[in-house]
């Protein structure tokens, strides 16, 4: 392999490491981490939703999205395709469906596979901060998802990966 291929290839695995980083495994390498400072680390969080036949919402079968979690980028994966012509769109919880991700361009989920990374541009990611606070979520929730259109008899199921800053 390459040197500069090497070199990539251990920055991702220190990458990968300090993302799945918690307070503990902090604390195990000697930082600074108190139970009465606040602390951030790197994680990922994976939510399936399902959209059934006729609908075009669905949400986790039970609350995951953990609380104080901002989200900063989601990989999109279809797991389950649909069998009429359509598209996420948005992502986020009950109160507001495009908290996390709003006005998604995706490939048509009528084929199962990993249809690409976005950016999480909602309110409760990095989105409009024109007010100068961005809020994480305080409640854990379901994440909720939109598609574009009916997905047909098959309904439509989604893996999404969410990378974002967990604070406690």
């Amino acid at each position: 392999m390459p040197a500069r291929r090497q070199h990539l290839a251990r920055n991702n695995e220190v990458l990968t490491g300090l993302s799945q980083m918690t307070p503990t495994a902090a604390r195990a390498l000697g930082a600074a981490v108190s139970e009465n400072a606040n602390t951030m680390y790197w994680t990922t969080y994976v939510a399936t939703v399902t959209v059934a036949n006729g609908a075009t919402t669905g949400k986790e079968a039970a609350i995951g999205m953990p609380t104080h979690f901002h989200p900063v980028a989601m990989a999109i994966h279809c797991t389950v395709a649909a069998t009429n012509a359509c598209s996420l769109t948005d992502v986020g919880d009950d109160a507001d469906t495009d908290s996390y991700c709003d006005g998604i361009v995706t490939n048509d989920l009528t084929s199962t596979g990993f249809k690409g990374i976005v950016g999480c541009n909602g309110v409760r990611g990095n989105g409009d901060i024109t007010g100068g606070v961005q809020v994480a979520t305080t409640t854990a929730d379901e994440v909720e998802i939109v598609v574009s259109a009916d997905p047909g008899a098959t309904g439509v199921t989604v893996r999404l990966t969410f990378f974002g800053i967990q604070a406690a």
